[in-house]
């Protein structure tokens, strides 16, 4: 009894929040924001493949309607033999009714069909019941002709129906194909993007091409300081000899008296 009492009272309380604090408006607002983004989280190439799995499933729709349609063309077509056998009929009984009429307008006592003689009463009689058989068939080709009519008129509805349902997934078949060349080109688009965003990347190719540019160049000016024209044709100006007295070596060799360091000052 006590647990009764305490579901009670919590049922209570849930109702007096969800009232007073639009509970039930917030849980709705929230489902449905977790839907769409759960949608959005879906990969674009998983939807096309999932549309076009629904594409591919109107083909069932469409033999579920094929089948009934043509059940439906053949039921029209058998009535309107129905209808032309009638119409045949009808205008046997017609001429047969008219020939026994004529023959009657004379008020003749009997008449002879078939070699056989027959009372005049018992023509009439019969052409009676043949005239109300005649009306009541004359009656059945109007009903059969209304409801052929009504057949022809939802038939063609059908046929127009089925007719859209292809012709929407015809449709719907190219869409996706344009759909995918898109994603395609996204794919490639985003595949771009992301090399361009990543500076640091970027950065570091840079700064390895920069350096190994600087180092052909150091290279190149070494190898042109080693063996090039600057290197040829390199004169050594401060380390030039002093200028040679020869009179002073001769008289010292002679054993003149005057030095070297005599004659020059």
């Amino acid at each position: 009894m006590r647990k009764l009492l305490w579901t009670l009272a919590l049922l209570g309380v849930g109702l007096f929040v969800a009232k007073s604090t639009h509970f039930l408006s917030y849980a709705g607002t929230f489902w449905a924001q977790v839907k769409k983004s759960t949608k959005n989280a879906v990969p674009t190439r998983f939807e096309i493949d999932r549309v076009r799995h629904e594409i591919a499933n109107l083909d069932g729709d469409i033999n579920k309607m094929v089948r009934p349609i043509a059940e439906y063309m053949a039921t029209i077509s058998k009535l309107k033999k129905d209808i032309a056998n009638t119409q045949t009929q009808l205008e046997e009984h017609r001429t047969t009714l008219l020939t026994m009429t004529r023959d009657l307008e004379g008020n003749p006592t009997f008449l002879v069909y078939g070699g056989e003689q027959f009372s005049a009463d018992r023509v009439r009689h019969k052409l009676q019941k043949d005239f109300d058989s005649y009306k009541r068939i004359e009656a059945n080709l109007k009903s059969q002709r209304t409801l052929l009519e009504a057949k022809e008129t939802s038939l063609k509805a059908t046929q127009e129906q089925l007719a859209k349902v292809m012709s929407k997934k015809r449709d719907y078949e190219v869409r996706l194909a344009q759909l995918e060349a898109d994603e395609e080109t996204l794919q490639i688009a985003r595949i771009g993007s992301k090399l361009q965003i990543d500076d640091s990347r970027a950065t570091q190719i840079e700064a390895a091409l920069s350096g190994i540019e600087h180092r052909h160049n150091v290279q190149r000016a070494e190898v042109e300081l080693k063996t090039g024209q600057l290197a040829s044709d390199v004169i050594p100006v401060n380390q030039r000899q002093a200028k040679m007295d020869l009179n002073a070596i001769r008289n010292y060799l002679e054993g003149t008296t005057s030095t070297a360091s005599d004659t020059n000052p």
